[in-house]
């Protein structure tokens, strides 16, 4: 089967690749970047996607952070050969209820100069698991231009996708990471209360957990993927 992959706030997919380095060869992993230049909204984000999807195969749909609601809106179009959605870290709504709709004009694009140097001063400091995933951060970083990052921010606060999920007939996986201070707990919560059939599980890392913690979150994708297989 394959496994489609949205990235997160990045949009790039370099952080992808512990994750890809963690799948066996029978799982064909198709990674669909976004562009970095160019700020576009869910909507515009949702037909690059869409045109990216093996229509005609099997396939899974992983959509990581800011690219959850892009999975449950290509899903809600029941796209053909669609088996299953993994939804990790990420949320139907804006992850925190108390950000008004509003606010979403306070976002400016200059904070998000300091995104490479802040990655390179959090490495300094040791808040990096290794060397490898600092440089992962920084390369990532550093291709998105800082109006691309300031408009999904701005697309995060407004987003809605509960009837998406709602209508979702596929099978879905939801991961949480234990110790996630980006998206809490409380969006898994939401999530199951608009639909109780959907299955989690939690996993020891932090918000970054395909980067993290790779093998684990392998392991149960893939034990989730093959129980869908066999139904």
């Amino acid at each position: 089967m394959k496994l489609v992959l949205l990235p997160g706030l990045d949009g790039t997919g370099v952080l992808f690749r512990p994750f890809l380095a963690a799948l066996p060869p029978d799982i064909e992993p198709v990674v669909v970047s976004y562009p970095t230049q160019k700020p576009l909204g869910y909507g515009e984000l949702l037909s690059l996607v869409q045109a990216k999807i093996p229509m005609h195969e099997p396939f899974a749909l992983l959509g990581e952070s800011f690219g959850g609601p892009l999975a449950l809106r290509v899903a809600a179009a029941r796209p053909q050969g669609l088996q299953a959605v993994i939804l990790c870290g990420s949320f139907v709504s804006c992850p925190f209820a108390f950000v008004p709709k509003w606010a979403s004009k306070l976002v400016s694009s200059w904070p998000f100069h300091a995104f490479p140097l802040f990655a390179k001063c959090k490495g300094r400091l040791g808040l990096y698991a290794s060397k490898e995933h600092l440089a992962l951060s920084i390369e990532a970083l550093t291709q998105v231009a800082p109006g691309v990052f300031a408009e999904r921010v701005r697309q995060i606060i407004h987003i809605d996708v509960a009837a998406e999920l709602r209508d979702c007939t596929a099978p879905i996986l939801y991961l949480q990471g234990k110790r996630d201070g980006v998206v809490w707990r409380s969006n898994l919560r939401r999530i199951v209360e608009l639909k109780p059939d959907v299955q989690s599980a939690v996993i020891d890392s932090s918000h970054m957990i395909l980067k993290t913690e790779p093998a684990a979150a392998a392991r149960v994708i893939l034990e989730f993927m093959r129980r869908v297989h066999q139904a």
